[in-house]
Order: structure tokens, then C-alpha cells, then sequence
């Protein structure tokens, strides 16, 4: 029976840092010819905690589970994070969910990871509960270009419709999923047709605005200019995606798109009418022209 090596972590959005981890749970996975289990809590534990509420999500656990299986884990295990967990003391955790359930030789985390009641217990911990029971813990530095990575930092980006910079943290850009449902149907009527998808209510989407964009649609990819936001020329007051998909033509009604984020145009902004809005998307297609090429 392979040994297991247990990657441990929210890994919301599998940033850099949380790729350190997984890349350090390979290296002892080979040196004991055993697999890397990445275990991710779910829900996010402050929906349960009750501390300010959950955080807007970088990914959903799909997508999370895809980038952790493309990022080196073996499988990916999800730890069900809800109230009878959250009141196991650190010894607990580690022997009923690591050891018990998981069967962990081997756990590697961040290096910054609380567990058990009330974040009681640390790495220092961890270690000394895993080598009892006959196996071993290791922490990784969770920093890139000299600065903390964290899941905490990318959303505040992401927020301030820093794409470019979230995803240098994040190792590619960041994308939002969802299908492509019946919009306003009024870009078109001008001449910029676009893909309106709605995301999961709970991920995070950038602060409104235009943007260069990557779209892939099953095996194709496209390049994109986005508008994230509600309208103010037509007053719309609903926020949507909406992505003029460049040199595309077809139906994608229906179908689920992935939207991905390299840069920011320009900010929102209410236009005098048709004629000077259609002429702004036509310069801001140029733009997203130019910088996405090449990248799709």
C-alpha cells in the first residue's frame, strides 16, 4: 500500500504559495513512493465560524479540484468543515481526519496553518501529534517575489480590478465559470455582440470595468473584450459579465465559459449616448486586441 502525503489547506484559488505546498508534498511523496492527497476544507470555514462571514471565493470547489489535481496532487480529498469539526482539539483532528480518515504518513502545510479548537493548535503541533503516530510534518513558506501570498491579498486585487497583479500571485489569470445565459441582447443591436455568463454567486468577480480578456469555450480559446458592470448608459442597475468574444462567430447560448483576466482597460463609465459608447468599445476592442496577442 502506497504511503500517503497529505497537501493541507483552504487552497482557495491554489495561488503560488499553495503550489509551494503541493511541490514540497511531491518531493516526499517520491522519496516514499507514495501519492499526494491535497485535502481542502469545504465549506470555507468562516461560513461556519460565524467570523464576519465567508470570504468571496476565488474558486468553486470544481474548479479548485481541477487546479489542485493540474497543479500535482494524486487526489484531491474534501474535509466537510462544519461544527463538530470545528470543536476538535488539535490532537483530534490529526489523529481522527489525518491519520483516521486519510491515513496520512506525511502532512505538509503552509507555514503560517492553525488547526483544532479555536486555531489552538500550530506546525509546531502538527509535527510532534504526526511523529507520535509514526509519520512526520513539514512547512512551507507560503511568499513570492519577497512578499506573503495569500488567498486574503489576491481578492483585495481582485477587488480593485488588479487583475494583472492577482495573477501574478496566482501563476495564471484569474477565471470566472459559468454559463452563458439570455442577456440584454443590446450589443448586438451595436455591433459588438457579447457572451453574457453568470458565475457562481459565491466567487469573486472583479471590480467593475473593461477588460482584456481570454475565453475558453470546451477546447477552443478566444480572445475577449469584457465589461464588467451594470450599464450606466442604458441604466441597467444589474451587474453582469458580459464578453465580446474577438473574430468569433456562433451561438453560445447555453454553453459554460470560463473567463480569464489579464488586464484592465479602463474603469466603468457612463457615456452621452449609442454613438459615444460604440466608438469607446470600438478603442477598447483595439486595446484588448493588442494585449492579448499572441496569449490566445
Amino acid at each position: 500500500m502506497r504511503a500517503v502525503v497529505v497537501a493541507l489547506g483552504n487552497f482557495d484559488g491554489v495561488h503560488l504559495g499553495h503550489r509551494a505546498v503541493l511541490s514540497r508534498a511531491g518531493e516526499e511523496a517520491r522519496r516514499r513512493d507514495g501519492l499526494v492527497v491535497a485535502a481542502t476544507f469545504w465549506p470555507h470555514p468562516r461560513s461556519v465560524l460565524g467570523r464576519g462571514g465567508p470570504p468571496g471565493l476565488l474558486t468553486t470547489l470544481e474548479a479548485r479540484r481541477e487546479e489542485l489535481l493540474r497543479s500535482g496532487a494524486d487526489e484531491v480529498g474534501v474535509i466537510p468543515f462544519d461544527e463538530a469539526l470545528s470543536k476538535k482539539s488539535p490532537r483530534e483532528f490529526v489523529e481522527d481526519v489525518l491519520v483516521g480518515e486519510l491515513g496520512a504518513a506525511s502532512v505538509v502545510v503552509g507555514e503560517n496553518f492553525r488547526f483544532g479548537y479555536k486555531a489552538s493548535g500550530d506546525v509546531e503541533d502538527l509535527a510532534r501529534i504526526m511523529r507520535e503516530h509514526g509519520g512526520d510534518a513539514h512547512a512551507v513558506e507560503m511568499r513570492g517575489n519577497g512578499a506573503e501570498i495569500s488567498s486574503t491579498r489576491i481578492r483585495e486585487l481582485l477587488l480593485g480590478g488588479e487583475v494583472a497583479e492577482a495573477a501574478e500571485l496566482l501563476g495564471r489569470p484569474y477565471a470566472v465559470r459559468g454559463p452563458v445565459v439570455v442577456g440584454d441582447r443590446r450589443g448586438r443591436t451595436i455591433g459588438f455582440p457579447t457572451a453574457n455568463v453568470s458565475p457562481d454567486p459565491a466567487v469573486i468577480v472583479p471590480e467593475r470595468g473593461v477588460y482584456a480578456c481570454v475565453v475558453r469555450a470546451g477546447e477552443g480559446v478566444h480572445a475577449a473584450c469584457t465589461n464588467v458592470g451594470v450599464a450606466p448608459t442604458f441604466e441597467r442597475g444589474e451587474s453582469k459579465i458580459e464578453a465580446h468574444l474577438l473574430d468569433f462567430e456562433g451561438d453560445l447560448y447555453g454553453r459554460i465559459l470560463d473567463v480569464l483576466f489579464l488586464r484592465r482597460i479602463r474603469g466603468e463609465r457612463r457615456f452621452s449616448g449609442v454613438e459615444e459608447l460604440k466608438e469607446q468599445i470600438g478603442r477598447d476592442v483595439g486595446e484588448a486586441r493588442r494585449l492579448t496577442e499572441g496569449y490566445a
